[in-house]
């Protein structure tokens, strides 16, 4: 299956979710809703044949979550930043985007575990001789969500992401990343 398909299998899923979330389906009011997020944090980026390196990321997010008697059903995308860390003296950052599609469980109202399966596209650009490309992958994770109100929430979450090799000689690369963010829901 090429990454076009899984792509509009993704997008599918979460039309599907958005097109068929009518309130007769609602049971608690805090994960029943679109939302927007700001997430930042750190990663572990990892080249084949290479060591790790940390450095810093930022993303936001925008989705719909739906609660069925307590399990969420959800989907979204995202678009962020990440300084991917420095190899013989020449750095690495990228520009990346994904869609995803989630699973949780709604605790009490408030606390949301859930996990996340999805696409991602990452544009390196590098300094010197690592040059730019542009890998894609296989995004995946877990996190926690809790809502402080109606409308606010804070997410903690693992993403991690496997990359194919692309352009310019580029190994396949795995990108692990830690982070935080606040929601909010409309």
């Amino acid at each position: 299956m090429n990454k076009k398909s899984i792509f509009l299998i993704l997008l599918v899923l979460f039309s599907a979710v958005v097109l068929f979330s009518g309130k007769s389906y609602a049971y608690g009011s805090n994960f029943n809703s679109f939302y927007v997020g700001i997430n930042g944090g750190f990663l572990q980026t990892g080249p084949s044949g290479l060591s790790s390196k940390t450095g810093g990321t930022y993303n936001i997010s925008a989705g719909k979550d739906v609660n069925i008697n307590n399990l969420i059903l959800g989907g979204g995308v995202m678009l962020g930043y990440s300084d991917n860390g420095t190899w013989s003296g020449e750095s690495m950052n990228s520009v990346y985007y994904g869609a995803f599609v989630k699973g949780g469980y709604d605790l009490n109202n408030n606390l949301m575990p859930f996990i996340k399966v999805g696409y991602i596209g990452d544009s390196f650009n590098g300094s010197h001789g690592l040059g730019n490309s542009t890998e894609n992958g296989v995004l995946y994770g877990a996190g926690v969500k809790y809502m402080i109100n109606r409308p606010w929430g804070v997410t903690v979450q693992y993403v991690g992401s496997s990359l194919s090799g692309g352009g310019n000689n580029y190994p396949n690369i795995r990108i692990n990343s830690y982070m935080i963010g606040v929601d909010y829901s409309f």
